[in-house]
């Protein structure tokens, strides 16, 4: 068995010595798991614009605006009376708003008056929304003057006006900051896996099993130059040989997983110590499995063209069903598809250690088929190994 090691440090020198190796099996997923973030990382919650043209520039109108530009996800961007008629006919916004000469004059003076929507079509779900805000935020700039004016027809203490104005601003400042009635939202005790969740460990899978699979090229021409067989001469056995080579695997398949669970949980801050901790030992089983699909391959091709066909086609045909980039949960007949998939076992595995809150134990199911297929690939490489070009030596 000792010599099995040797083999394995061997091969890993000379995988860290062959830079097209590491550029492929690292430095490629690290650049593509970068852009990928770049795209799904940014800020994607909700941002509207209110195009408005304010024609009054009233102490209301202005409140109004202000309101509206309170809410953090609107941005009020003005506009003079011709500018907004301008955008919308060239079609560069959807929804302008008009706030009439006289508005807040009329606000004052207890006459109705209104904030004029334009729009093309439906104004689009922004346009929607937005006018929604701004309807909010028209109530809550008169309220107080409704109030004003009810509390005053109710008192015949003309002389305390500015009394009145400050009792009754410093009462809807007192609701506001405490309000009768609260919406609160509780999550689940379960969290969602994000989309960069899924993303990471897609790409880990996908780029750990097509490593794997693309070495067999590398075992199905040391077999046919006689490199195998030169090693059997030694002291090396057959089986030696084979468990040298799994070892071999299995050690790039980790370092790769080691780097990149790294530079994710360092970056991007996925989970804390112990998530990483979990998701090495799952690694390791991920990287025990692939290998051995990859031994299998090596075993079952005759051509390097052969291997690098079954590389590409296993690889992306259990990235595809395998919900490496998408959720299969309820998708029919491709959830069906994907439970015959290694990524579905390996990526349910590594998502459900990134939420925080989950634990290696929890991903029973998940390490009891990605280990039984690393047993029965394993055991079906095996039989299959050889290190010559002859079916008649093994």
């Amino acid at each position: 068995m000792g010599r099995a090691f040797h083999l394995a440090r061997f091969e890993l020198k000379r995988y860290f010595a062959d830079r097209a190796d590491l550029a492929f099996g690292i430095a490629l997923p690290i650049v593509l798991f970068a852009v990928m973030t770049g795209a799904l990382g940014e800020d994607a919650g909700f941002r509207a614009t209110m195009h408005v043209a304010d024609l009054d520039g009233g102490s209301i109108a202005h409140r109004i605006l202000e309101r509206v530009e309170d809410s953090e996800v609107i941005t009020v961007r003005r506009y003079t009376r011709d500018e907004l008629a301008d955008a919308l006919g060239r079609t560069a916004i959807l929804t302008g708003f008009v706030i009439p000469p006289g508005f807040s004059a009329s606000i004052d003076s207890g006459i109705p008056a209104s904030i004029i929507v334009e729009q093309r079509g439906s104004g689009g779900s922004e346009g929607q929304i937005v006018a929604g805000a701004v309807r909010e935020a028209s109530h809550e700039a008169v309220s107080a003057i409704e109030l004003r004016r009810a509390v005053g027809a109710l008192t015949s203490d003309s002389a305390g006006d500015e009394r009145l104005d400050e009792a009754v601003q410093q009462l809807l400042a007192e609701v506001h900051i405490r309000p009768l009635v609260e919406v609160v939202t509780e999550p689940m005790h379960v969290p969602e896996a994000s989309e960069l969740d899924r993303l990471l460990a897609g790409i880990i899978v996908m780029f750990l099993l097509f490593s794997a699979t693309l070495s067999a090229r590398a075992l199905i021409a040391e077999r046919r130059s006689g490199t195998l067989e030169r090693l059997v001469t030694t002291q090396l056995s057959p089986g030696e040989l084979f468990i040298g080579k799994f070892l071999a695997g299995v050690g790039r398949a980790t370092v790769q997983s080691f780097l990149l669970l790294g530079l994710a949980f360092a970056v991007l801050g996925v989970a804390g110590p112990l998530a990483f901790l979990q998701c090495l030992i799952l690694a390791l089983v991920v990287a025990a499995t692939v290998t051995s699909v990859g031994l299998v391959v090596a075993a079952l091709a005759r051509t390097d063209e052969q291997a690098a066909i079954s590389a590409v086609l296993v690889t992306m045909v259990m990235s595809m069903f395998g919900g490496t980039f998408f959720p299969t949960t309820g998708a029919g007949w491709l959830e069906v598809l994907s439970r015959f998939s290694l990524n579905t076992y390996a990526v349910d595995a590594f998502m459900g250690l990134f939420s925080g809150t989950g634990h290696l134990p929890d991903q029973g199911p998940e390490l009891a088929v990605l280990s039984g297929v690393a047993i029965a690939g394993l055991a079906i490489a095996r039989t299959m190994f050889r290190v010559s070009s002859s079916p008649l030596q093994s």
